[in-house]
């Protein structure tokens, strides 16, 4: 009896070649644990926690490429619950709402995860128990009427009228936070001197220097600074099964997955083989002033 040949994992990323990577393996073990954690709970990994869950996992494998370093290197304790976390909560890196940051401890590299202001407002527009409708994020600029009309117990209320291709200097920034009760609505204003503190501590943050961010794109980081602080003491309640869930997968002992890391050999695809569902990057808030083109840099995006 000829033993059948068995197939080889793949390690490498190549959509145009049918080439999965290695995170989809670890992923997919992860998912099947994942799922029977979820199940003892009464709980479905629904597919679009499947879906969010490979996202994660080609984000994971990309920064760990970026960083020259490879899967045996990283430390997965705990690794597990915050992908199915973060997959739950439905924030994708490949939208910005979310940086896989790897940091050194020891011999080995442990992932942070940290929301950016584009994930904070997502999750706050879902889970907020106040029911956040939008939050608006401009610059004004000398020449622009801007008339607020503060009303705590009646809601905020403004009037903004940009100046034509108004390019003069910016006095200040505003989010405008809409909730579904139209008396709860909220101006919140930073001013050029606030908004320089916030560029200030960015520029020590990178030893001194502006990062390309700030250099081109200051407006927007303006924007990004207000929308943060306006987000920042808003009530989220992400529901509790989420968190059980998260606690509950930190069991999950890595050793069961039985993976091979340093595994890369290419097969050719077949039905079998699944692909990425790729995800198109969100465009940030247009300026109201003017459209500006922004470069989706995570590695300069957020500060603070």
């Amino acid at each position: 009896m000829v033993k059948k040949e068995e197939k080889k994992e793949i390690a490498v990323t190549d959509k145009s070649k049918g080439i999965k990577t290695v995170s989809d393996k670890y992923i997919d073990a992860m998912a099947k644990e994942a799922e029977k954690v979820m199940n003892s709970m009464g709980l479905e990994l629904r597919p679009e926690v499947k879906s969010g869950l490979f996202n994660l996992g080609l984000a994971c494998e990309k920064t760990i490429k970026d960083k020259g370093i490879n899967w045996d290197q990283v430390n997965k304790d705990g690794l597990p619950s915050k992908l199915l976390y973060y997959a739950q909560l439905n924030l994708n890196p490949a939208n910005n709402e979310l940086y896989i940051l790897p940091y050194k401890m020891g011999d080995t590299y442990v992932l942070n995860f940290e929301e950016s202001y584009l994930g904070k407002k997502k999750k706050i527009k879902r889970f907020s128990s106040d029911k956040l409708v939008d939050a608006i994020a401009f610059v004004v600029r000398e020449g622009d009427l801007y008339e607020p009309d503060v009303n705590i117990l009646g809601g905020d209320t403004l009037e903004f009228k940009p100046k034509s291709f108004n390019n003069g200097p910016i006095i200040g920034a505003v989010c405008y936070l809409r909730f579904e009760d139209d008396t709860k609505n909220r101006i919140v204003e930073m001013s050029l001197e606030e908004l320089e503190k916030v560029k200030d501590a960015s520029k020590a943050k990178m030893g001194g220097k502006l990062s390309p961010a700030w250099q081109k794109w200051e407006a927007e980081m303006y924007k990004k600074a207000v929308l943060k602080r306006a987000l920042k003491d808003i009530s989220v309640d992400v529901p509790v099964e989420y968190q059980n869930a998260y606690m509950n997968t930190e069991e999950i002992d890595n050793s069961n997955y039985d993976l091979n890391f340093e595994e890369k050999t290419t097969v050719v695809i077949n039905e079998n083989v699944k692909e990425a569902e790729y995800t198109e990057p969100v465009k940030e808030e247009n300026d109201l002033h003017k459209s500006e083109e922004v470069d989706n840099d995570s590695n300069y995006a957020e500060f603070e």
